[in-house]
Order: C-alpha cells, then structure tokens, then sequence
C-alpha cells in the first residue's frame, strides 16, 4: 500500500461518486462508484453500492456493483458481493457470498 490512506469512517454516508490516487479503507457507506489507482479495504461494516475500480481489494462488507482489479481481490469471511468482478488473482474465503461472475484479465 501507499503512504496516502483516506478513512470513511463508520457514520458517514457518501452518496456521490468517489474518485482518488491513494487507498482506502471504508468503514462507512458510498452510494456511488469508488475508483482508486490504489488499494481498497472494506471492512465488514462497511458497504459500496456502485462500480468499483482499484488496483487490490479486500471486501469484508457489502459490494452491489461491478468490480474491476488490475491486481488481486480478497473475498473475506463477511463479504456480501453482489456483481461481476474482473480480477488478476482472486482468494474467496469460507463464508463470503458471491453472486456474479468472474473474469480473469490476461494482457
């Protein structure tokens, strides 16, 4: 990860689209796209309902949305996606929920 980490935290409720260089870590709710060149961490609290684009994503919360990774995705214990997700490397552990369809990018 970056040195350059923005915080949404657990009471607070975007609703608009997100867009920034560095990573960050969403405790609260964006109701709106989320792009990053950085890495994405949602806790599970946390909630993004609309596309997602980033370079590394961990969900332990709530996606509804598209998800496109140029690197590798988590699915962690707690996730709830509901969308497609195009990936590099994908890890779905014991207890996420997925309902969508995956798509490896090759270049």
């Amino acid at each position: 990860m970056s040195n350059s980490q923005t915080i949404i935290a657990e009471d607070v409720i975007i609703d608009g689209d997100v867009k920034l260089d560095g990573d960050i870590t969403v405790y609260g709710e964006i109701k709106g796209s989320l792009e990053t060149s950085g890495a994405i961490q949602l806790a599970k609290i946390g909630k993004i309902r609309g596309n997602v684009n980033c370079s590394s994503m961990e969900i332990n919360g709530l996606v509804e949305g598209d998800v496109i990774v140029n690197g590798s995705v988590e699915l962690l214990s707690n996730c709830k996606l509901i969308g497609n997700i195009q990936y590099r490397a994908l890890k779905i552990h014991d207890g996420a929920q997925f309902s969508g369809r995956c798509d490896i990018i090759i270049e």
